[in-house]
């Protein structure tokens, strides 16, 4: 008789190995309170019983929170159940949060009892209008949604194991240690909240709550960080920009992690006085937070820097081509979405042997001194301030519309992140549509990242040789809204 495998080790085993033997050591410190390991056990121990009552180990949970001590909870909780978890974003139109529940289908709902707490409240959804999918998760910890490329969601799977071996690697590179403490600043729909939540708790470590204001004010993360003194704080180069604006001083004891988007030689200028070290990330959600770092030294030398124990990463083709990843780090896939799982991952060559691989889509090269320089994009998908969005997806937003005939979307200094924005163009039907009346309709179905700057109507789109839509023409004319 084969011997049943033993279940994979969850977050929930490695916080509560650290809760009984340092019971009264802070965990999350938020809203001036601090929270222990066992008192956070506890209170996920407790939502996970509650949890159970109307969810069978296995399920899909949705989360609805805004703090991040509710988010921790919630996700040892999930973990404690056996379930999976699916962070929902509350800035999300309700039209997409429909397709991603729709999709999704979770059983049950873990909702913050009032901003701020730690307490959750748990809710089934055996009622919805769509049926709870089967109980097949149990070997996922999360699943993390982003747009796809037919302005359909795609819920990425992220099994158990992943995010260990995940974890296990950021402790080593960039690293984090027992007795220190990392912010929690990013929305909890942006998947590298994982490692701000997650990756202190496995360590023995304290994870520091931002205000929420904090995430998009400047003074007030500033008087956030100038306070409780973090030792790791992450965020994407969009938003050290905006405290560079504002005239933020740094940290000069600790350690800022950047990633989300390119870390220029300008902005690393700037941020590497003002840390004790400077880290540039780099992974898309597939590869489960991230997949590579690099300790940046010299602003002129910015490049992916290398794979994260238990990971490897190669060019295909060599010296220029797409980033392929491999290791332990990657996800399951994508939910009930074989095809898209099946071009994305697939076993490959690699200087390691025959590997599970995942291709990302980027483009980088390698440079003489064997710096890995990123380039971009190999399709429509890009980076905005953190965020990953497809255009394919705004275009089959804007062409939903009754009076819309065809779109194309394009994006806009991609040279200068700060300004980096989108432009969309429209043929409309014989009754026309303002771009007024577009952005209205475009608020109920995208995140606000993937909303459009400008929105022009023409005639007609311009034309390639091949009959394709010519978006470098389109991205090299004026972008006026035009009435």
């Amino acid at each position: 008789m084969t011997a049943t495998p033993p279940p994979p080790t969850t977050i929930w085993d490695t916080v509560l190995a650290h809760a009984r033997r340092t019971p009264e050591v802070t965990a999350l410190h938020a809203d001036g309170r601090d929270i222990g390991y066992r008192e956070l056990t506890d209170r996920a121990g407790h939502t996970a019983a509650l949890l159970r009552e109307v969810c069978p180990a296995g399920s899909l949970v949705a989360l609805e929170a805004t703090g991040h001590a509710a988010a921790a909870v919630a996700v040892l909780a999930a973990a404690r159940a056996g379930c999976a978890v699916l962070p929902l974003s509350v800035a999300d139109p309700p039209h997409r949060r429909e397709r991603v529940l729709r999709h999704a289908a979770p059983a049950g709902l873990l909702r913050e009892a009032a901003p701020g707490e730690a307490d959750l409240t748990v809710h089934s959804l055996s009622e919805a209008a769509f049926p709870a999918r089967a109980p097949d998760l149990a070997d996922i910890a999360y699943v993390m949604y982003t747009s796809g490329s037919t302005g359909e969601p795609k819920g990425v799977l992220v099994p158990h194991t992943a995010l260990s071996e995940r974890l296990r690697g950021l402790a080593a590179r960039p690293g984090l240690r027992a007795g220190e403490s990392m912010a929690a600043v990013t929305a909890l729909s942006f998947d590298i909240v994982m490692a701000e939540l997650l990756l202190p708790l496995t360590l023995g470590a304290r994870v520091e709550v931002a205000p929420a204001e904090a995430r998009i004010d400047p003074e007030s993360f500033a008087a956030f960080v100038g306070r409780r003194r973090p030792d790791v704080v992450q965020a994407t180069p969009s938003f050290w920009r905006l405290l560079l604006a504002w005239g933020w001083k740094g940290l000069p004891d600790g350690r800022l992690w950047c990633g989300g988007e390119a870390l220029t030689t300008s902005l690393a200028e700037q941020l590497l006085p003002r840390c004790a070290q400077l880290w540039n990330l780099y992974g898309p959600t597939e590869a489960t937070i991230w997949a590579s770092a690099d300790h940046v030294r010299d602003p002129a030398r910015v490049g992916l820097g290398e794979p994260l124990p238990g990971s490897g990463m190669f060019l295909d083709p060599p010296g220029e081509g797409e980033v392929v990843l491999y290791g332990h780090g990657l996800a399951d896939g994508y939910l009930d979405a074989p095809r898209a799982t099946l071009r994305r991952f697939l076993t490959l060559d690699t200087p390691d042997g025959p590997r599970r691989c995942y291709r990302t889509g980027d483009r980088a090269r390698a440079r003489p001194d064997g710096v890995l320089e990123f380039l971009g994009r190999d399709d429509a998908q890009v980076k905005l301030r953190g965020h990953r969005v497809e255009l394919g997806a705004v275009e089959a937003a804007l062409e939903e519309h009754p009076d819309v005939v065809e779109a194309a979307a394009v994006v806009r200094e991609a040279e200068r992140p700060e300004r980096t924005h989108i432009s969309a163009y429209v043929v409309a039907s014989s009754v026309g549509v303002s771009p007024r009346t577009l952005r209205a309709w475009l608020a109920e179905r995208l995140p606000a990242a993937a909303r459009p700057a400008t929105i022009v109507e023409r005639p007609a789109l311009p034309r390639t040789a091949a009959g394709k839509i010519d978006r470098v023409r389109l991205a090299a004319e004026p972008a006026e809204d035009r009435p």
